[in-house]
């Protein structure tokens, strides 16, 4: 999905998609390839007609007055076009001057349209001092767009720092050479001896920072990347629904499909780091000082141009043959990518500026402000919230569950009906407050299905105790035979007099030794296609015929069990919901559907905040500190994830994607943390002793090995992903 979350920047992505589309079909890029490309490009006057050249600049200068946000999206959908011209380069270079003076006379010709301007990230330009003046010379290689800018904002080393200075293109010596991207020319730039004087304050960007210039630059430049990214993981999905090969869609084959999940899966982590980057920059001009600009820009820097090339190359690899074509879009993608790649300078930079900027400044919070008009009811909330705790533990814990504050979004009585804003006061007050909220483990999978399927006996026997933490629950779902083809399940229940008599085997059931309640699923009709014939049962862990065996794990500590039943009676009141439509039952999802803000990591591994502070207390080589700085981006955008996933179902959109994905890339990143980890140990890797620092990250990398297995394997996960969010067909 692209950049915008909100409604307003859905229509701003959706106005600008349709105009290039109409300005940069195939047949143009193709073209573009063979013919120089006529300056300005043919869509310059309708992009400047729909105001885009100035979206970001003041309305002082001509500009509309939005922020680095919303450029960021046009830019995202211009790299989906792959259009050709100068139209990303200008606004970046526009974007700069304005971040140094909002009203400068520069920018009124290019809020318009009626001039270009270009910029570099890196120069050997040097500037020397005469009087009020200063003369520069030097050469920039390989600016983007230079032969077409009547401007040029290039980086000058002025004094002992580095500052962007404003040129005119007249006054320079500019040599077009060959551009791995044909869309996109670059030419050489040479400064011979060229002064600025008399208008040093409006050609000097003094205002810009070069930490803050670079991150504006990286995060708008990775706005196009993932715009490139985005374009390859739709078009490989498209070509491997439609192309045979051994008599069914490539997409039916699972490694064609894993590709696809995990080309969608990279796009999605680095359009959450730029989405969060474009807004850090936009809070830290509003003034909040905790922006941590830098640090999001770093983010989506190393995230972005490597999801563009990744994709652009599996796209390549989807299509085969074809894809390795001239006449084929992907050559048009994957040039782009390259140069995007480029464009960013040494790609080891920005890991390293993510490792530092976390270690030192900090890194930025994952925080989410609702709007103003939701504090009179946060203020309700808050003082329920002080209510109480000002009570004793027992009594507390008695007006938590009868409040419907444990699991809000269920309905009345059981929850509170609470909305999405609701919720996310809930859950952002009670830790404010310091009041604890008992945890629900694995009973907050089975209490939704109670809710909607069960009983009012059922409801009232088993909800009030559960939400008071004093009934544990354990799920009975996955057999030896039956894991994550959950269907195919062999544990049967025989119909008897006032039940039903079940015998079967269950494993890797969390918590079933300290449980006193199961969520069972046992298959009554034999007869019946797999997904049916299955019922959902109440367990009693203390039947007859049920015994645990605690299945001691690689950590040597034993949180699943093997559970066998032995002709065990099920009364006819523990069936939850319809005989033979247990599937139903363990699928369901309530319409008040439940928002979490929390973090996706796991609370007995390693956390993404405790990898920092092992980083920063470590004695690290710099490949180890890229590598470091590479999990950091990649663990702060899972979070990223997870916030979207949020806002996406207060602003009544489809949270799947984000949620989806959340969940595949958070294990892996936190396997990584402890591999990383453990590796640096050298020799004390072998200590196992608890009570070390090694032995510590010892154990929690042999925990998380079980992360990608638990909760439908990695597989899977690739699996669902493929057909549900990129709509490959199904295993036959």
């Amino acid at each position: 999905m692209p950049i915008a979350v909100n409604s307003e920047h859905v229509d701003l992505a959706d106005s600008v998609r349709s105009l290039v589309e109409r300005v940069a079909p195939s047949d143009v890029l193709h073209e573009a390839l063979e013919t120089p490309i006529v300056n300005p490009p043919p869509y310059w006057r309708s992009a400047a007609e729909q105001g885009l050249q100035g979206l970001h600049l003041a309305e002082s200068v001509g500009g509309q007055g939005f922020g680095i946000l919303e450029l960021a999206i046009v830019l995202a959908e211009f790299g989906y076009g792959a259009v050709p011209g100068p139209f990303v380069p200008s606004a970046i270079a526009s974007a700069l001057i304005s971040a140094h003076d909002p009203d400068s006379p520069l920018l009124a010709d290019l809020a318009s349209g009626d001039a270009i301007a270009a910029y570099a990230i890196d120069s050997g330009l040097t500037a020397t001092r005469q009087g009020e003046s200063l003369v520069i010379r030097g050469e920039v290689r390989a600016v983007p767009a230079a032969a077409q800018a009547s401007i040029l904002v290039l980086p000058v080393s002025i004094d002992s720092g580095e500052e962007w200075v404003v040129l005119d293109a007249a006054d320079l010596e500019i040599e077009p050479v060959t551009s791995i991207d044909p869309l996109r020319p670059v030419a050489h730039v040479r400064v011979n001896a060229v002064e600025v004087g008399a208008d040093m304050a409006d050609r000097v960007l003094s205002n810009l920072s070069r930490d803050d210039a670079r991150a504006l630059m990286s995060t708008l430049l990775s706005a196009e990347a993932i715009g490139v990214a985005r374009w390859a993981t739709d078009t490989a999905a498209a070509y491997a629904k439609i192309r045979e090969q051994f008599g069914r869609p490539i997409g039916q084959f699972q490694a064609v499909k894993h590709k696809c999940a995990q080309m969608i899966a990279v796009t999605e982590r680095a359009t959450a780091a730029v989405w969060d980057a474009a807004r850090a920059i936009d809070d830290a001009r509003n003034g909040d000082e905790n922006a941590h600009a830098g640090f999001a820009a770093a983010v989506a820097a190393t995230l972005a141009p490597h999801a563009a090339q990744h994709c652009a190359e599996d796209c390549i690899q989807v299509h085969g043959g074809i894809g390795f074509t001239w006449e084929h879009d992907t050559n048009v993608y994957y040039r782009r990518a390259l140069l995007l790649a480029a464009c960013f300078g040494r790609a080891t930079d920005y890991p390293q500026l993510v490792v530092d900027t976390a270690t030192s400044t900090g890194m930025r919070s994952i925080d989410i402000d609702l709007d103003p008009d939701t504090e009179k009811l946060r203020e309700e909330i808050r003082a329920e919230v002080a209510g109480l705790k000002a009570l004793s533990r027992e009594e507390r814990l008695v007006a938590i569950a009868e409040g419907g504050w444990v699991q809000p979004h269920l309905p009345k009585p059981w929850g509170r009906a609470a909305g999405p804003i609701e919720q996310i006061i809930i859950a952002q007050e009670f830790p404010a407050g310091k009041v604890k909220r008992p945890p629900m483990g694995i009973a907050a999978w089975i209490i939704p299905s109670i809710v909607a399927f069960g009983t009012d006996e059922q409801k009232q026997r088993f909800l009030p105790p559960t939400f008071r933490g004093e009934m544990i629950w354990c799920q009975l779902f996955s057999e030896p035979g039956a894991g994550s083809d959950l269907a195919s399940l062999s544990t049967k229940a025989t119909k008897v007099e006032g039940g039903w008599r079940i015998t079967g085997q269950k494993i890797w059931t969390t918590g079933a030794q300290y449980s006193q309640w199961g969520a069972l699923l046992a298959r009554t009709d034999s007869s019946a296609p797999k997904h049916n014939g299955i019922t959902y049962f109440l367990l009693d862990m203390k039947s007859e015929g049920v015994e645990v065996k605690p299945l001691r794990e690689l950590t040597g500590n034993a949180m699943f069990n093997t559970v066998f039943i032995d002709d065990v009676f099920v009364p006819d009141d523990m069936v939850l919901g319809e005989v033979n439509r247990g599937w139903e039952v363990s699928r369901n999802t309530l319409t008040a559907e439940r928002v979490s803000i929390g973090s996706s990591e796991p609370g007995f591994l390693a956390t993404l905040d405790g990898f920092v502070e092992f980083v920063k207390a470590g004695q690290l080589d710099q490949i180890a500190q890229n590598r470091a700085g590479q999990l950091i981006a990649e663990g702060h955008a899972a979070k990223l994830l997870n916030m979207r996933s949020t806002l996406l179902t207060l602003a009544g959109g489809d949270a799947m994607p984000s949620a989806a994905i959340s969940k595949l890339l958070s294990m892996k990143t936190g396997q990584g943390y402890a591999e990383f980890a453990v590796e640096s140990f050298g020799t004390d890797a072998v200590v196992g002793d608890l009570e070390t620092l090694s032995g510590k990250w010892v154990e929690w990398l042999l925990g998380s090995r079980a992360t990608t297995i638990y909760g439908g394997t990695t597989e899977v996960q690739l699996n669902i992903i493929a057909e549900r969010l990129l709509g490959l067909p199904r295993d036959p």
